[in-house]
């Protein structure tokens, strides 16, 4: 037995196609997921908006420059400050789509829109176009069809009134909605800013004692919010983690392929080296059992290997529960011998080129219910186990994508245990068919 389990592992070594199938495409294809889905991964963080600000002698007096300083000197920067020297630069820049909007401090005394408002105001100001929205009225609505510019004051005879001139839908070369995104922010900062001015304002009048606490000033204008982290799942929940497990899936299925042609070549009609085999006295159990084993070695190694990868490359974090992950492939690879046993047993005239046809259209129609063909297939198969949940009972390839998925999502080992022994449970049963074939087997003609 242990000179056939040495023979076949050497036999498997040296085949280009288990080779190719079961160990270089899994890493082939990570590699593609990896250039497609590490891109949506690392959207997290929010581009800075390039605004211009007015850098004159009203800017560098007023608070707010502080403000706005402070938010484009971030780690994470906020903004992107373009200085410029007039109102009329910064509307050529909003013009040329290399802001999105701009900043300016009025002086005391030259309020613009304030004067006129009499409050703190969000004016919206109808303009043809960013030369002609310089000293437009406020007014209190847009007229229809033209692009807005929109202008953001202090109350009336503040000093170092800021205002905003954002740039017109469409300008520029970003999309609708990243337009909508930088006009939100841009207006935010203002607004915040002017609400805060109005609030010390206010304290400053009724109560201006408060003012020389700092704590009193800080839970004024802060927001303190009691917020606890409470995590349902053992890991960070990410959405493309699902593709990486039906690959995992679809590459324990090809890996029956070894299985497959290890059983085929005991078969006396497939070659002289299995005729010699079957008149040998060496019993078919003792051909069979280390055969298997020695195709369930070699399929858990590759696995293994192209597990390692996917970790490494994609940067999936299990949390120290790689060991668990390492028994589910050992169950997955024995399911997958047990599939490829059973398709390398069957009675009939097939040849190897056959059964390994056979072997490779399951998988890719079983990959094809476990979602592994991008974001469609991937609805489908939701859509599938929501109608028929058995399916994934009974599908290998989402099986053993699951079987991934509980080790990743779950603090409790319950899921990963019944779909461990479910995998263990149907290889035991189809190797115990695919004996019970080889040994009904009988052969006139050698």
């Amino acid at each position: 037995m242990w000179t056939t389990f040495k023979a076949t592992v050497r036999t498997l070594l040296l085949t280009p196609s288990a080779v190719v199938w079961t160990l270089i495409f899994p890493i082939v294809l990570a590699t593609v997921f990896n250039f497609m889905f590490e891109p949506m991964r690392s959207t997290g963080s929010v581009e800075a908006v390039k605004v211009a600000v007015v850098a004159d002698d009203a800017w560098e007096d007023s608070p707010f420059s502080q403000v706005v300083d402070t938010l484009s000197e971030a780690d994470e920067p906020l903004l992107a400050v373009h200085p410029v020297a007039t109102e009329q630069e910064a509307r050529e820049l909003i013009a040329e789509g290399s802001v999105a909007g701009a900043y300016i401090v009025d002086a005391a005394g030259n309020e613009g829109n304030a004067e006129q408002s009499g409050s703190d105001e969000l004016d919206a100001v109808d303009a043809a176009g960013p030369a002609d929205a310089a000293g437009a009225a406020s007014g209190s609505g847009t007229a229809a069809g033209s692009s807005d510019v929109s202008t953001v004051t202090s109350s009336a005879g503040s000093t170092g009134a800021p205002r905003i001139i954002l740039a017109p839908a469409g300008s520029g070369t970003g999309s609708d909605a990243s337009y909508d995104v930088n006009r939100a922010i841009l207006e935010s900062v203002v607004t915040s800013y002017l609400q805060s001015e109005a609030l010390i304002e206010e304290l400053a009048t009724h109560d201006p004692v408060a003012l020389s606490d700092p704590t009193t000033i800080e839970n004024a204008l802060g927001l303190s919010v009691s917020v606890r982290e409470v995590s349902l799942t053992h890991a960070q929940p990410d959405s493309m983690v699902r593709f990486y497990y039906a690959l995992l899936g679809m590459a324990s299925i090809f890996a029956a392929q070894l299985a497959g042609e290890g059983v085929w070549h005991l078969q006396p009609t497939s070659s002289a080296a299995g005729a010699r085999r079957a008149v040998s006295g060496t019993s078919r159990m003792r051909l069979l059992i280390p055969t298997i084993g020695a195709c369930w070695a070699v399929s858990t190694t590759f696995l293994v290997i192209a597990f390692g990868y996917i970790c490494l490359t994609a940067h999936i974090d299990f949390s120290g529960r790689e060991g668990l992950c390492l028994v589910g492939i050992a169950a997955s690879s024995l399911l997958s011998c047990g599939i490829g046993a059973l398709v390398g047993a069957l009675p009939g005239r097939m040849g190897s080129d056959s059964r390994r046809g056979i072997l490779t259209a399951l998988t890719c129609l079983l990959s094809l219910f476990a979602g592994l063909y991008g974001e469609p297939t991937m609805e489908l198969a939701d859509t599938v186990a929501h109608v028929f949940p058995a399916a994934t009972w009974l599908n290998p390839v989402c099986l053993i994508r699951d079987l991934f998925y509980t080790v990743y999502y779950y603090d409790t080992l319950i899921p990963f245990a019944l779909r461990l022994a479910t995998c263990m449970g149907i290889a035991a049963a189809l190797l115990t068919v695919s004996a019970a074939c080889m040994r009904r087997s009988a052969h006139e003609h050698l």
